[in-house]
């Protein structure tokens, strides 16, 4: 596995859906899967490539470490959401409320993951990056609507 398989995986122009496994692999570095995170949101998000959607789950999620260290640590995480380029943290308003209650109906997903699925929905994403092993079987029921792109079936590096 490679880049060009991730690649593969993400054709350009498709919108992403980053998950809260992706960007803590990116933002603190240090797992097996970073060097794939920082290829996802360096390379194809911020070039414009991928444009990506983050559910305010995940937003909330990725905070939670940074406000433990330092305001400067969670200054920095806030900067990052709010300025970097081609990202995009989608409120959850009524559309992504009621998507998110259809998964949950449809297919019984956890309030967390229907809302961060619900985000990519209505945010028209085709795909879902993150690395935990679940979201294909999750998302499995759900068909078409949008598809699993796991880091760590893109090593090694």
């Amino acid at each position: 596995m490679s880049r060009r398989s991730l690649e593969k995986a993400l054709p350009a122009g498709e919108r992403v859906l980053l998950d809260s496994t992706t960007l803590i692999a990116y933002l603190n570095g240090g797992e097996k899967a970073s060097v794939v995170a920082e290829h996802v949101v360096d390379a194809l998000v911020k070039s414009g490539r991928n444009p990506a959607v983050v559910s305010m789950v995940t937003v909330m999620e990725i905070l939670v470490r940074p406000r433990r260290r330092s305001l400067a640590h969670y200054d920095h995480a806030i900067d990052f959401l709010s300025n970097f380029p081609n990202l995009e943290a989608q409120r959850i308003d009524l559309a992504v409320a009621q998507e998110a209650a259809t998964i949950r109906a449809l297919y019984n997903l956890s309030p967390p993951d229907a809302l961060v699925v619900a985000t990519g929905i209505i945010g028209q994403v085709a795909h879902l990056v993150s690395n935990d092993k679940e979201w294909a079987t999750k998302l499995r029921p759900l068909g078409s609507r949008v598809t699993v792109c796991r880091l760590d079936d893109h090593l090694p590096w």
